[in-house]
């Protein structure tokens, strides 16, 4: 390669400064500049605009244009091409990464003819040696599987997307006044799930029941409480009572402990990170991946969406060792100074390694609790062993009562001395014998009933929309926010609550036809996008499988529009008619969007 010149276009600037850095050191003849993202965005064609178009059209369309969504970067490329030589994308190792370097390949063919063909640099961090390796290894093209992927999913979502949406709010202007009413075939799904724990919650007649509880006294003082079976019987439940108030001695019938290991965490997927992060902080998925994303492109961690928790043979672990040593972390638990043995998973997407450290971040704040985490995760996983946690079960004789008494506690440390962030609370009870003696402090009739299934927490709609194929590894975080910003939910604390017109949606299209909002749906899409990239299913063939299936669904949708529009409009102005109050911004006000995912 001596001689030639290359043009290096990366996906942020902070990437392309350290490529830049590289080769300069490697003495290379080069340009390094840098997008901002997607450089062009699909669109629908010309004479497709709001209220031009029936959405049966829209849904019926294969093809869309793109448009340069960003003119100034767009302008610089073009002069920066037309000095000449080989363009080197050095986007993101993924297929959105993939489809972003064939924007930029675009631009360059306008100069260099339709034939021109690229370099593809890979790296999943900002380390100095893998960038040099990157360099070296060179790929001679894109991914075309990963750019075919990623078109499919971005042309699919457009035309849905704006089809649905259009109908939706179209129908439902007649009644009421609302900016938008949108649509998305991951988006309502979600949603779905929000709005299906509600009805449970809703539809949930709470019972009452009774135990007696006994708080007990071993000869040497120590005091422990132990209860009774639930009593669906008051009666009985009293009658019981009554019979064991005046005991004041209690006798251990049976008492057993076991030892159990409790295994280290897995090497860190996006999903899982999120799903943890998201339980510690509070903070949304989103926002928490938009951490990751900077943390990586300023080279303190590796690339943060990966469906992989196992490590390859060659992965180099004492480079990130060194740099968790060195932040300081691992002061409260020294070391034990013996060589990796992580406990791999069984998931590999075949393009990334797992997350993990790869400089030292010495900020604060969130990005610092992020950090934090993913460091204190990879040393729990390859330096540290399981933990082991001693489980205690008594059943104690109190009269006619069989009382049951539990406990455990962590009795050997392991990872959690590095991880502790979801350590089991130590709640042990005395050790006991077989026959042995208890003095009755107190007895008491407690009257309690059965509870609801608590709300949705983002973590465990997260799980639900990973379990049920919604979304992917690199999108699935941003749909728990969308419903909260399209004011389809309210985040009650950490929980999602349904709004109103939430609800309504979910219900009047469901009643339309039930496929409109389930999972299943969304999932056939997720595994053309899979089948792509297998080299399994064509682009074209699959936008055809797919889209055929939500036109059908959209001509359901068409049959039950008055009654679909009646409910939403009633939904919008019963909204309005509410005081605002902690929910933020009334329904009527949407932030509009060609595209709704």
């Amino acid at each position: 390669m001596s001689g030639e010149r290359f043009i290096v276009v990366a996906e942020k600037a902070s990437v392309a400064k350290a490529v830049r850095s590289v080769v300069a050191a490697a003495k290379v003849n080069a340009s390094v500049a840098s997008v901002r993202g997607h450089l062009m965005e699909a669109d629908l064609p010309e004479g497709y605009e709001w209220g031009l178009k029936h959405p049966l059209e829209i849904v019926r369309l294969r093809n869309v244009v793109d448009r340069v969504s960003d003119m100034k970067t767009f302008e610089n490329l073009v002069k920066l091409f037309n000095d000449g030589g080989v363009l080197v994308v050095a986007t993101d190792n993924d297929s959105e990464g993939e489809l972003i370097g064939y924007e930029v390949l675009k631009v360059y063919r306008r100069i260099h003819g339709e034939d021109a063909g690229c370099m593809r640099m890979r790296f999943n961090s900002l380390d100095r040696r893998e960038l040099f390796a990157s360099w070296r290894n060179l790929e001679k093209d894109l991914n075309w599987r990963w750019v075919e992927k990623a078109r499919f999913r971005q042309v699919f979502d457009l035309i849905t997307g704006a089809a649905f949406t259009r109908l939706l709010t179209e129908s439902t202007r007649k009644k009421a006044r609302v900016r938008l009413i949108s649509w998305g075939s991951c988006q309502t799904p979600t949603l779905n799930f929000v709005v299906e724990r509600e009805k449970e919650i809703m539809a949930f007649k709470p019972r009452k029941y009774w135990t007696v509880k006994a708080v007990l006294e071993t000869e040497n003082g120590q005091t422990f409480t132990a209860s009774s079976q639930i009593f669906w019987d008051n009666g009985l439940a009293e009658r019981l009572h009554q019979e064991v108030q005046g005991l004041d001695k209690a006798v251990v019938s049976e008492y057993a402990e076991a030892e159990k290991a409790v295994q280290r965490p897995l090497p860190m997927r996006t999903d899982d990170v999120l799903r943890d992060l998201n339980r510690i902080t509070g903070v949304s998925a989103s926002r928490l991946l938009s951490v990751m994303e900077e943390l990586y492109s300023e080279g303190y961690m590796s690339y943060p969406r990966t469906d992989t928790n196992r490590y390859k043979p060659s992965f180099d672990f004492e480079a990130s060792r060194r740099v968790v040593e060195e932040s300081g972390l691992l002061r409260e638990a020294a070391p034990k100074g013996f060589g990796p043995n992580p406990r791999n998973g069984g998931r590999d997407d075949g393009a990334h390694p797992p997350i993990y450290p790869t400089a030292v971040y010495k900020g604060g704040d969130l990005r610092m609790r992020v950090w934090e985490y993913v460091a204190r995760r990879f040393y729990a996983n390859a330096y540290a062993e399981d933990a082991t946690q001693l489980s205690q079960q008594a059943v104690i004789s109190l009269g006619p009562l069989e009382l049951k008494a539990e406990g455990s506690s962590v009795v050997k440390q392991g990872f959690y001395a590095y991880f502790s962030y979801f350590k089991p609370s130590d709640k042990p009870i005395p050790r006991l014998v077989k026959n042995q003696q208890l003095k009755v402090v107190k007895t008491g009739l407690v009257e309690d009933e059965t509870k609801p299934p608590p709300r949705l927490t983002e973590a465990e709609l997260l799980r639900l929309m990973e379990r049920h194929g919604i979304g992917t590894d690199a999108t699935r975080a941003t749909y728990p926010q969308l419903i909260v910003d399209r004011n389809y939910a309210w985040k009650r604390g950490r929980q999602l609550q349904p709004t109103p017109l939430g609800m309504r949606l979910i219900e009047a299209l469901s009643s339309a036809d039930r496929r409109l909002v389930s999972p299943e749906t969304r999932k056939m899409v997720e595994e053309y996008m899979e089948k792509i990239e297998r080299r399994e299913a064509e682009l074209d063939e699959s936008l055809d499988i797919t889209l055929r299936t939500y036109e059908d669904l959209l001509k359901t949708c068409l049959e039950k529009i008055e009654s679909i529009s009646t409910a939403l409009a009633s939904a919008v102005n019963e909204t309005q008619r509410r005081p605002v109050g902690r929910r933020g911004k009334g329904f009527n006000r949407f932030s509009h969007s060609k595209a709704n995912l």
